[in-house]
């Protein structure tokens, strides 16, 4: 069946959250996310992609890139779409994550969005999967911060049921990777921390010069059981203008680290998994007995510790985890309740008592693409 030439993109979340102080944020109703957009197919090779995001206090771009598959395996995008490091980041739609939202590290860690070129590489005759990526690194779509790119680099072996040579009957399925980001920033802020709906526990210093950030994952999954494990270590350079002329050298700064990771555990109660994108595969109707749609129960540990390596910088992170239960009643449409707890090693500025965080986040999703 020939695929369409023109797809929308639609992917809505409505929240209820309940914050364990106003400083976090209010009890109550949220949009998490408004995205709209759409794929335009017109041959098999070709493929153009743009959405926005309409959730936050002015618009947002999230995604405008053309995809072109010259051979059979090699896939090249150029434009403003996601750098290729951790798994759970790259290659599973936000939405579609067993607990809502990315795990702690990945989300202070992960270099996000920005403006370049990527070729991708993924034959079908080994268990091996490469990117490479040459882009602005300043997660923006309109330019750089200075001359330097950014460059990304990532390899996966693939193993089971993850191999593109498997059985389709393949029982289990294991990838194994990681990768590396380097970019030269000029006067932006370090990696810090954030909760899941956004709040900034630690605030990190600025850094200018040489960033580099690597990760390793690992995904492996047996029947309805899937366990993700990600860590990551980031180097930041620092230095200061001391006298106001950008033409004489900056005052070298100590460098700082920062590091974590985050283990995952997800059980599909009811229905399968699908690889494209993670949504699981909803059962038809009269499959099974009892509630009707796919049932996901998931649970996750995670560190994260920022600021490492510098005596003139305080370092700060947090420990903690989530549990969700997520009940996706259709293709295209899911709902669900996560619970999220962490412990900060040092107390947010705007609440200087506080070292203990949870939120309780009922979400429902509605998914096109």
């Amino acid at each position: 069946m020939a695929e369409p030439l023109f797809s929308p993109l639609l992917v809505g979340e409505l929240d209820y959250r309940v914050h364990s102080t106003e400083v976090e944020g209010f009890t109550g109703f949220a949009l998490g996310r408004f995205r709209l957009g759409g794929a335009l197919r017109p041959t098999e090779r070709f493929l153009a992609v743009g959405s926005v995001e309409w959730a936050l206090e002015k618009p947002l771009l999230t995604d405008a890139l053309v995809l072109f598959t010259p051979v059979e395996g090699i896939h090249l995008s150029l434009g403003y779409g996601k750098t290729p490091l951790f798994a759970s980041a790259k290659d599973v739609a936000v939405e579609a994550l067993s607990i809502p939202e990315l795990s702690l590290p990945v989300r202070a860690l992960w270099p996000q969005r920005d403006l370049g070129l990527e070729a991708q590489f993924s034959p079908k005759t080994l268990p091996l999967e490469a990117w490479l990526r040459v882009g602005n690194g300043s997660r923006s779509s309109l330019g750089n911060d200075n001359a330097a790119p950014a460059v990304d680099v990532r390899l996966d072996s693939l193993w089971g049921g993850a191999s593109p040579a498997a059985a389709p009957d393949t029982s289990w399925g294991l990838r194994l990777g990681g990768g590396v980001h380097a970019e030269d920033a000029f006067d932006r802020a370090g990696i810090g921390g954030t909760t899941p709906t956004g709040f900034l526990f630690y605030r990190p210093v600025p850094v200018s010069g040489w960033r580099w950030v690597t990760e390793a994952h690992a995904v492996f999954w047996s029947g309805p059981l899937q366990v993700t494990a990600e860590g990551g270590v980031a180097w930041e350079q620092r230095s200061r203008d001391t006298d106001g002329n950008p033409q004489t050298p900056r005052e070298t700064l100590p460098g700082i680290r920062a590091q974590g990771g985050a283990v995952e555990v997800s059980w599909l109660v009811r229905g399968k998994r699908r690889p494209a994108r993670g949504w699981p595969v909803v059962p038809s109707e009269g499959e099974g007995m009892g509630i009707q749609g796919a049932v996901e129960v998931a649970g996750r540990v995670e560190r994260l510790v920022a600021g490492l390596g510098a005596s003139d910088v305080q370092t700060g992170g947090s420990g903690g985890g989530a549990l969700a239960v997520r009940w996706w009643a259709t293709d295209f449409v899911g709902a669900g309740v996560a619970g999220y707890y962490l412990r900060y090693d040092h107390p947010p500025i705007e609440a200087p008592d506080r070292r203990d965080s949870w939120l309780v986040l009922s979400r429902v999703t509605v998914s096109f693409r």
